[in-house]
């Protein structure tokens, strides 16, 4: 039995509906975010939401709802050549679970739909950017299959 299963064809994350993200869910994104990072990103995410439901790439974000309230979300775009790579590769830029639901599988619930949608849509490669410190997130991203991926992000401060 694995760790999802809950016995009689029961998983963890049956609990949580997840849908396609739509427009009227800017406002809980915004708060999931800002408990997270204590101050509200809402310019930032109308962009996001905007670029995911009007953009040429195909659709991979997702929202997740206990009890009819949307408590996380997963924003991805998916790439054909990005830096070089000849594959499709689709990439996770925004993963938030708000603090109250933490530890709920709502993540999972997500993550689990997110990895069907992928695989669905033919995409031989999902990526994503993790801070070092992160651990908690990196041990999230580990258990759902993601490894190092061999590359180096590089930066300049322009100041």
């Amino acid at each position: 039995m694995s760790n999802d299963d809950l016995g009689d064809g029961l998983l963890s994350t049956d609990a949580v509906l997840v849908r396609t993200l739509d427009e009227r869910d800017l406002d809980a994104i915004v708060r999931i975010d800002a408990s997270a990072t204590g101050r509200p990103r809402r310019e930032y995410y109308k962009d996001k939401v905007q670029q995911s439901l009007t953009g040429s790439r195909l659709r991979t974000s997702l929202v997740a709802e206990v009890d009819g309230g949307v408590v996380g979300f997963l924003m991805a775009q998916t790439y054909y050549g990005e830096f070089g790579q000849p594959e499709p590769t689709v990439v996770i830029d925004s993963l938030g679970v708000h603090k109250d639901f933490q530890g709920k599988h709502v993540g999972a619930a997500l993550m689990r739909q997110f990895l069907m949608n992928a695989r669905a849509l033919g995409v031989s490669r999902l990526r994503t950017e993790v801070g070092w410190n992160e651990v908690d997130l990196i041990r999230f991203f580990d258990r759902h299959g993601f490894k190092h991926g061999g590359r180096l992000v590089l930066e300049s401060d322009l100041t």
